[in-house]
């Protein structure tokens, strides 16, 4: 693909309590009636900072792929309620990790945690401030998701299947290609960069995508799909492969601008 594409879009491309009964059989009496046994807004917090990782978890958890204690004094800054920040990177390719820690609240930076098959979200850490590439992985959805990612969102070459997840808007590029999508719903209604599709090989509905707002292009290359929604806003062109010729036909009358690619 890449010898059909400008430059600077060919590198980019190539880079989506409540309270029970008490039994009757066994009555709890020692308890009187007007007894209040939820916890307060307080004794939460400090059940859920029990719930965080100590500073020797953190270590055990370094060590599983090859890193040790003064790795984890350098990466990670312990907070004084039990979380910790990354103030830079966070790169994690290819380490087998199963999980992030939990407690783990920011990285100021990018985190990259792609090739880990067996890693499952878990919705650490909550913020972002750079890009997410959690590609080349197993995913075959996106709960867990962190909540909050400064640019750009890298879910390239997994098994997703539904994109229930997804931040409303990305402030970057969107790259769900090569995963297991039949259709679009839960996609965000702004990317700031490009969005990729191509090679999701049952997505045969691009509906979803009406009135998304995508400001560089938009790739559906290799995906079954054969017709593309009007009002999709673009700033750049719809890559289509040369084989697809009923949705470059509708692309086309639909008055997109549109980049045959073989």
């Amino acid at each position: 693909m890449n010898t059909h594409l400008p430059p600077a879009e060919a590198q980019a491309l190539t880079e989506a309590l409540g309270e029970e009964e008490p039994s009757k059989s066994e009555p709890q009496q020692d308890l009187p009636p007007t007894s209040d046994i939820s916890m307060s807004g307080e004794e939460k917090k400090e059940v859920e900072k029990e719930s965080y990782w100590t500073r020797e978890q953190y270590i055990e958890w370094a060590e599983s792929f090859g890193e040790d204690e003064s790795w984890v004094n350098n990466t990670f800054k312990f907070q004084s309620d039990g979380t910790t920040i990354v103030e830079g990177d966070l790169i994690l390719e290819d380490k087998e990790i199963k999980q992030l820690p939990i407690g783990l609240t920011e990285v100021k930076g990018s985190l990259s945690v792609s090739g880990n098959p067996s890693l499952k979200l878990n919705r650490y850490p909550k913020k972002i401030g750079g890009d997410f590439d959690c590609s080349y992985n197993n995913l075959s959805s996106l709960q867990g998701m962190p909540e909050e990612v400064g640019r750009g969102i890298y879910l390239e070459s997994n098994k997703i299947s539904f994109l229930d997840g997804l931040p409303n808007e990305v402030t970057g590029n969107l790259v769900l290609h090569s995963n297991e999508l039949k259709d679009l719903h839960g996609i965000s209604r702004k990317v700031f960069g490009f969005l990729s599709l191509r090679e999701n090989n049952q997505l045969t509905s691009l509906e979803a995508l009406k009135g998304t707002k995508i400001d560089s292009y938009l790739v559906l290359t290799d995906i079954p799909a054969t017709e593309i929604p009007a009002g999709i806003e673009i700033g750049g062109y719809v890559y289509i492969s040369a084989s697809q010729t009923d949705l470059i036909a509708d692309a086309e009358r639909k008055g997109y601008r549109t980049k045959i690619v073989n």
